[in-house]
């Protein structure tokens, strides 16, 4: 099964990129570029779940083939109050989509406290997101800067998120985000087998296979794909699996020119270049100069996406295993063309 494709591309440093929010508008297709086609029949999923950032509700479609939406996402500040907290009457879905509470901590040093008992903040703080929540079909947890060695306090902190949606008696679900693994790892902070156990849905973030600061490659390979899938199964019971895919490309330069400079390097820089105009500005010395960067782009488009969706989905295609349930981050990124490929069973 194919890649996605890379696209390499020569840009001068000063150069204007089109922001998130162009790229996601429908564009005139024009482009010289060929992108291979989809094939097949749509696929059928008992369950499709998709990321709605919160003021970009408008790039959510009611008649997407959607079960599920994620509401994304509330946050902790440091005072352990709940901020940027979604409101569910911001957001129409047909009747029988459920919405659910996505809720993050994005400090490493404020999720050590809010999770350890020792610290007197976490029965608080449980309660807090739990009356977040209480106007959704579903909470999510989505922490995903836990201390190495708070691995069992998050344990128990996904336990007694549990134990008090239960309580409450709302019949609400319970999942959670678990980063992409492909072998057992014992002092895995967020284990895949006891997530499984605890929660209604684990949402196995099957991207970032390479990232911002690593070597250039496909958010998401195939192959790489396929291990995430065989793993998973073999540590969470497959009905609760939910296998996300990135809807996102990622772009990485050969190099990087904006830093810091020692003098001497300042210098070395300017005879290289054959920079002779120094210009003071307010009596400081500046200059500039053009250049040119290699940039390497891997992205996804409806080709690979249909592909990997059929590789979660259908036992058949090169893997013994698969899934019925899948899900992307986020809704906006994708090609518009994509919803054609899915069905709701």
């Amino acid at each position: 099964m194919k890649q996605p494709r890379f696209l390499f591309v020569t840009l001068l440093l000063f150069a204007t990129l089109f922001s998130e929010s162009c790229a996601s508008k429908p564009k005139e297709d024009n482009s010289e570029y060929q992108l291979k086609s989809a094939e097949g029949a749509p696929i059928e999923c008992e369950e499709v779940w998709g990321y709605v950032n919160q003021w970009r509700e408008q790039e959510y479609n009611p008649d997407f083939p959607i079960t599920d939406v994620c509401y994304f996402a509330a946050d902790l500040n440091c005072y352990g109050e709940i901020i940027d907290s979604p409101k569910r009457s911001k957001l129409e879905v047909p009747e029988g989509v459920r919405v659910h509470f996505v809720m993050i901590c994005d400090s490493i040093s404020l999720t050590h406290f809010v999770i350890n008992p020792e610290f007197g903040l976490t029965n608080e703080i449980i309660q807090k997101i739990v009356n977040a929540a209480s106007d959704f079909d579903g909470l999510q947890l989505d922490f995903e800067n836990i201390p190495k060695r708070d691995r069992q306090a998050y344990i128990d902190f996904v336990k007694a998120i549990r134990k008090e949606l239960d309580a409450r008696g709302k019949n609400q679900m319970l999942s959670i985000c678990v980063p992409g693994r492909t072998k057992f790892n014992p002092n895995e902070i967020i284990p895949y087998k006891e997530m499984g156990e605890i929660c209604d849905r684990v949402f196995v973030m099957a991207y970032d296979e390479h990232w911002s600061t690593s070597e250039p490659g496909p958010i998401a390979s195939t192959a790489w794909g396929k291990k995430v899938l065989d793993f998973a199964i073999s540590q969470i019971p497959s009905e609760k699996i939910v296998m996300g895919i990135p809807f996102y490309g990622r772009t990485w330069t050969e190099k990087s020119l904006a830093r810091a400079w020692y003098f001497s390097g300042i210098q070395t820089l300017l005879d290289e270049n054959q920079i002779t105009d120094i210009v003071y500005q307010e009596d400081i010395p500046s200059f500039t100069y053009d250049a040119t960067v290699k940039v390497t782009g891997f992205f996804n488009d409806t080709y690979s996406l249909v592909n990997m969706c059929r590789l979660y989905t259908n036992p058949s295609n090169n893997t013994d295993a698969a899934v019925n349930k899948i899900g992307f981050w986020r809704i906006g990124f994708e090609p518009q063309d994509f919803w054609q490929w899915l069905k709701i069973k």
